[in-house]
């Protein structure tokens, strides 16, 4: 009678586990990748509904459901509603970003770009909140070349790439009062001098907005090649009304790191 009520219940296991993969509990989970620079993440699938968050490209999202061309979608503890047609995979994302870049050439205003000279202890900005272009650069490579893109949400958007393309800044806002600045650096598929070199860069982009911020390129490449170490690796802090966010970018295999008012 004991063996039988074990077989009972192992076969009621199997039963059990049956359904479950039936309704969907143990499929697995499907994922995109968010591919424009800015997606609308919507309440209902329609572009007159409620926007309840922006994604940036690269964001993963998990996709609850379809119903062509849109897709409802899980962020972190939000779910939502995008646009189909602006999700894909790695390979979408990577295609966008290089089309941004290529685009470059042909965007309507190269910005001059103005690098005042770094001096060996930052000194005070006028605004304790205020972000430049020209402050942000300083100190970047000499090849750096900001263009000037359509504008995006109402807002002036600038770009530039240096570094065999490795890496990539973003400006959002007037020149002289950015809503956001971003770097974003290959870490994985390239060398580890590559990784060192582009963490120099980071540091200085950060230390631009945030002078007191004592980490070195060494530790930066650590703790960068520590987030790409994760499936969702994001860190950062709060300093003097900075936000600075580092966060893994899978598809692209780099780091992003943006600096907003905080």
């Amino acid at each position: 009678m004991v063996f039988l009520s074990g077989r009972f219940f192992v076969g009621l296991f199997f039963l059990l586990i049956a359904s479950l993969g039936g309704c969907g509990y143990l499929a697995p989970k499907e994922k995109g990748y968010v591919a424009a620079v800015v997606l609308n993440l919507r309440e209902k699938p329609t572009t007159k509904s409620r926007v309840v968050g922006r994604l940036q490209r690269g964001r993963e999202l998990e996709i609850v459901e379809r119903a062509d061309p849109w897709l409802r979608v899980r962020v972190d503890e939000t779910e939502g509603w995008v646009h189909g047609h602006y999700v894909g995979d790695a390979a979408a994302v990577r295609a966008a970003l290089q089309k941004d870049l290529a685009s470059r050439s042909s965007a309507k205003k190269k910005r001059p770009v103005t690098r005042p000279p770094q001096p060996a202890t930052p000194t005070p900005r006028k605004s304790a909140d205020a972000l430049s272009i020209d402050g942000m650069i300083a100190g970047m490579p000499d090849d750096l070349i900001l263009e000037e893109m359509d504008p995006l949400e109402g807002q002036p958007r600038h770009i530039g790439a240096t570094g065999d393309g490795q890496v990539v800044l973003e400006f959002w806002g007037p020149e002289t009062d950015l809503l956001r600045s971003e770097i974003m650096v290959t870490v994985l598929g390239v060398s580890d001098a590559d990784v060192n070199r582009n963490a120099a860069w980071v540091r200085t982009f950060v230390r631009n907005a945030v002078p007191q911020w004592k980490r070195d390129a060494t530790w930066i490449a650590n703790f960068m090649r520590e987030l790409s170490s994760r499936d969702a690796g994001k860190g950062g802090f709060d300093a003097r009304g900075k936000s600075v966010r580092f966060l893994f970018i899978k598809p692209l295999g780099a780091i992003r790191v943006t600096i907003e008012k905080a």
